[in-house]
């Protein structure tokens, strides 16, 4: 059964705001993401999909954790998933960059064995990725952001 594109690399693959320099109360560019972010069922075709990230700080600019995507046989992710997947997560904020006039993180992303680039974009309790077609910079990074979609922190 095919999921939707639920991950850290699609999804969490990212959130945002700059990172914050100076004074010993400033914090670290990691902490906007620590807890636990849900995604709302999304659609593809006949099947549908729903996810749950949980991410922990490892250091000032790294978290780890796991994904866990529960896809389903309909389109309303109701009822018994057809499949589960979970995966360990990790991503490094590697620096700032703009996107949609916001500043967000550019991040590596590792879900299980595959690693990728996005940005992310935290406001409030909502985490922004890229789409999954976004074109990239020089670097590699996506240039757009997905402002239709979001993880919420829980």
């Amino acid at each position: 059964m095919p999921f939707v594109r639920i991950s850290i690399l699609a999804a969490v693959a990212t959130a945002v705001l700059a990172a914050c320099g100076g004074g010993g109360g400033d914090a670290a560019p990691a902490d906007k993401y620590v807890g636990t972010w849900t995604k709302a069922c999304e659609i593809d075709g006949r099947a549908s999909a729903s996810g749950e990230l949980t991410l922990n700080k490892a250091s000032d600019n790294s978290l780890t954790g796991s994904l866990t995507v529960r896809g389903f046989n309909n389109t309303t992710c109701a009822g018994t998933p057809g499949a589960t997947r979970s995966a360990p997560a990790a991503v490094t904020i590697d620096g700032t960059g703009t996107a949609e006039g916001k500043t967000v993180d550019k991040v590596t992303a590792v879900l299980g064995d595959e690693a990728g680039k996005d940005i992310f974009l935290v406001e409030g309790n909502r985490l922004f990725e890229s789409p999954e077609n976004s074109p990239k910079d020089a670097q590699g990074y996506p240039t757009t952001l997905d402002l239709a979609s979001a993880w919420t922190k829980r």
